[in-house]
């Protein structure tokens, strides 16, 4: 069986079908994501218009959760009025490699 993906004289090889499933993948979950929020939007702005903050149907869990507000500290301002304090309350965590890939549409 072939690889998916090889490597040959330190260059990467993607058999071109794999490319278009890839390709085709990606334009059928962002279609996919559009079609779920144009379902979420619905079923909210119905919910809303009687009132409704929870709704099941059928196995489906609708929950209505309210806005709210976030404060977060600007890191960047922070930084430079104060350095020290920036310095003090800093951590730095690992974050696992990834692979992002973008299909030109």
């Amino acid at each position: 069986m072939k690889e998916i993906v090889e490597i040959k004289n330190n260059e990467i090889i993607i058999q071109n079908e794999i490319v278009e499933k890839i390709k085709e993948f990606y334009k059928q979950k962002k279609e996919m994501e559009y079609q779920e929020k144009l379902l979420k939007d619905g079923l909210m702005k119905a919910m809303q218009q009687i009132g409704k903050e929870n709704f099941i149907i059928d196995g489906l869990s609708a929950t209505i959760r309210k806005g709210t507000t976030r404060t977060s500290i600007d890191s960047t301002k922070l930084k430079e009025e104060c350095p020290e304090i920036y310095e003090a309350y800093s951590k730095t965590s690992e974050v696992k490699p990834s692979i992002t890939l973008t299909i030109a549409d």
